[in-house]
């Protein structure tokens, strides 16, 4: 079953629990893992969502929150163990685990959603703003839109930029590339790994935008030459926040203002912002994801 509960105290953000069975196995699946996931699966994320969700009763309401709450699941639970060819590519689902592989690890004792509660407020606030634009298709729902600037205004202090010009850049891009972005940001601080995607774990460069147009329903590809295919190339000053900027095999996305970007960098670094320089820039190719469409029927 899909059970939700908020509390809150006075003018204290809200603090809203989701918890999830096996009912989003298949709403999951949008981004694809091993089968051997666990089925029962409980997300805390913090954030003021309870007023904008639709009225929910009856059959048609109680699908509306299974849904809601197996997409909330999808951007909190770390996505551990993926298949993964040496290409980066999931092999499929995981193999059946042996005699020697059953031993179960100890358990830490930890309340579930520990580890995702001790992420940075812009992680947070990225997961609540989301858990509202997966309900509409409207971009200019109130409470969205100011979970999205508590987002914007974090980045811009962390990157000193000027906040007006930040969100009015991600006002401008359409709703894909506004749940890109946001999804790109509800993995900083998770660490690089080549050739893995494993949200809230582990992921590459390509991971991480993999992750990001995933959510947003595209079929990005996984590889970084893909992502910035001839067929998607934009001008750079048509690019918006959202885009895809890369040189090499080494993609980012671009946040809509000067040479913001949000990237994977390489071993022993985590998923953190970035100025791109002069020398990269003078290289970089920018593209747009949603032009997969022009090509890919």
């Amino acid at each position: 079953m899909a059970r939700a509960a908020a509390s809150t105290t006075g003018s204290e953000p809200r603090s809203v629990s989701i918890e999830v069975s096996n009912l989003c196995t298949g709403p999951r699946n949008l981004f694809p893992a091993p089968a051997a996931r666990s089925t029962h699966i409980v997300g805390v994320f913090a954030g003021d969502i309870s007023n904008s969700l639709p009225e929910m009763s009856g059959a048609r309401g109680f699908v509306r929150a299974t849904g809601v709450a197996c997409l909330l699941a999808v951007l909190v639970i770390p996505a551990h163990g993926s298949a993964t060819g040496s290409d980066g590519v999931l092999s499929g689902s995981a193999q059946p685990p042996t005699d020697t592989a059953t031993k179960v690890a100890p358990r830490s004792g930890r309340a579930p959603g520990a580890r995702f509660m001790e992420r940075p407020a812009i992680v947070h606030n990225s997961v609540a703003a989301l858990s509202i634009l997966f309900v509409t298709a409207d971009v200019r729902t109130p409470s969205y839109l100011r979970l999205r600037k508590m987002v914007s205004d974090d980045v811009a202090v962390r990157m000193d930029l000027d906040p007006v010009e930040l969100d009015a850049a991600w006002s401008k891009s359409p709703r894909d590339h506004q749940i890109a972005v946001l999804a790109a940001m509800t993995q900083i601080g998770v660490r690089y790994a080549e050739g893995t995607e494993s949200s809230y774990v582990q992921m590459d460069c390509s991971g991480l935008l993999w992750f990001a147009w995933r959510a947003s329903g595209l079929d990005m590809p996984r590889q970084a030459l893909s992502q910035i295919d001839p067929r998607m190339r934009i001008e750079r000053k048509d690019a918006l926040a959202g885009d895809v900027v890369g040189y090499g095999t080494h993609v980012h996305i671009y946040l809509g203002v000067d040479v913001a970007m949000i990237h994977a960098p390489f071993s022993g670094k985590a998923v953190r912002l970035k100025h791109m320089s002069e020398s990269q820039l003078a290289r970089s190719m920018w593209a747009n994801p949603s032009n997969i469409a022009t090509y890919r029927l």
